[in-house]
């Protein structure tokens, strides 16, 4: 039973009465840095926050009873964000979502604020004044993306009835709103919730959504401007994401966490395995075959935020390789070649030199060419046998949720599939061991590939 507070009767006040954060890893450090940006966001009362744990699409597993939809794809559409079936990342966003609406329902919450974890405070919500009081509104955008030709209808000169939108890093709902969306059952067919939401209060742009929710019972307001933004959007990626031209109010070039290497030490210390940092080379690597070679390198958080960040924010390429393409992004669109090349000549170089008694110069220095690969069915499935261009390969294992899959060697008759998400396997490149992707028949896997080269020995 949630406590009677005498500023929820200001008329005047966004009346929130309790805030919901979704986040994933509670770390300390988050925690900290969450309570510092909800600090930020300038209330002019105290309100109650929950920290909820959101679904990892990569890791965990579907709730019982939910399903994705699997129609979701449209052949021969011009969205590329409408192309390829709903991803984990989307799938995990959008049940975490769901798990806050019933939070709402369940702990009585008049009115709730609901934030992703990467959201910021752009200007002070005391000096936002509540909607009209005649507009008896199920859900409330603080923040959204809002395209070009969206059918805005001005309410005032702070408020409006908004069209076709998205982002939802910050957002409101009311008892009766949570309960409404919670009653169309969204886990049982899922897709992206920024689509969702918008089938729920305007015309769907997609005739299949349209026709799976033609009662439109959410009455949405928002913000005319931002007043809580989200640090991972940037204008660029959603125009390519979605495949919209439009615009949006605030966004922000900050850096992610794992792009983030201004304290080296610390990055070091999230995202390199504690054996890696001693450099116990012989405790920690196990021959899986003929000059292939396994060990720890990277913790489950960078394998979870590298996927994030590649689905989130980059561009899968399909034909970059001449001879044996692969449906894979480099690290420097991502933002992180300097920091992956800093982790393979600080860590990875040392260890490749005493395994494979490496002799001569450059072997400190090399230069590499890295690149995340996915594999899945209906798109890349398994990859040709070949030869790398590179003195030696590592490769990365980032997930579990797929079957079949590995890198295998024919000659040697071995499959190399490391035993948890971060490890590495190495082997030499040019010459002795061909090697080619197994098939992977359902799921997604993602490896990151290394080609490393010694450019005192090869171009």
């Amino acid at each position: 039973m949630l406590p009677e507070i005498a500023h929820l009767h200001n008329a005047n006040l966004l009346q929130i009465q309790k805030i919901y954060v979704l986040a994933i890893n509670h770390t300390e450090e988050k925690m900290k840095d969450i309570q510092r940006r909800l600090d930020e966001l300038g209330l002019p009362y105290p309100v109650s926050f929950e920290v909820l744990e959101g679904h990892n699409g990569y890791t965990d597993p579907l709730p019982e009873g939910a399903a994705v939809y699997e129609d979701w794809p449209i052949e021969g559409t011009t969205n590329t964000f409408w192309k390829y079936p709903v991803n984990p990342g989307e799938i995990g966003c959008t049940l975490s979502h769901i798990n806050a609406w019933k939070r709402v329902v369940e702990d009585g919450v008049n009115r709730a604020l609901i934030l992703e974890e990467d959201f910021y405070g752009i200007k002070p919500l005391r000096d936002l004044k509540s909607p009209p009081s005649d507009i008896n509104w199920d859900f409330m955008y603080l923040g959204r993306y809002a395209f070009e030709d969206a059918t805005d209808v001005e309410i005032n000169d702070q408020w409006l009835y908004p069209g076709f939108s998205y982002n939802m890093q910050a957002y409101m709902l009311t008892q009766e709103g949570a309960q409404k969306l919670v009653d169309h059952h969204l886990e049982r067919n899922i897709f992206i919730n920024d689509e969702f939401i918008n089938a729920t209060f305007t015309t769907h742009r997609r005739p299949d959504i349209e026709a799976m929710y033609p009662n439109k019972n959410i009455t949405a307001i928002s913000v005319k401007e931002d007043w809580i933004g989200q640090t991972s959007n940037e204008e660029t990626t959603l125009v390519s994401k979605h495949g919209y031209e439009g615009k949006s109010n605030n966004m922000n070039n900050t850096k992610l966490r794992i792009q983030d290497d201004s304290d080296w030490e610390a990055w070091k210390q999230r995202y390199i395995t504690p054996v890696m940092l001693q450099k116990d080379f012989e405790l920690m690597t196990e021959d899986i075959g003929p000059n292939i070679a396994e060990f720890p390198l990277f913790t489950q958080e960078f394998c979870t935020e590298l996927i994030e960040l590649a689905e989130t924010k980059g561009e899968w390429t399909v034909g970059r390789h001449e001879f044996y393409p692969t449906n894979d992004m480099l690290m420097e669109d991502l933002g992180m070649k300097e920091i992956y090349t800093r982790v393979i000549r600080e860590f990875v170089a040392p260890l490749a030199t005493w395994y494979f008694t490496l002799e001569g110069q450059g072997w400190d220095t090399v230069e590499d060419e890295t690149f995340i690969i996915r594999y899945r069915p209906d798109r890349q499935g398994q990859l040709s046998v070949h030869h790398d261009y590179s003195s030696y390969t590592i490769g990365v294992k980032l997930n579990d949720e797929f079957e079949g899959g590995g890198t295998f060697f024919p000659k040697y008759q071995v499959n190399a599939m490391p035993k948890r998400n971060g490890n590495a396997f190495l082997h030499p490149g040019m010459i002795t061991h061909r090697h080619g992707g197994r098939p992977v028949y359902s799921g997604t896997r993602y490896i990151n590939v290394s080609f490393i080269r010694n450019t005192h020995i090869l171009k």
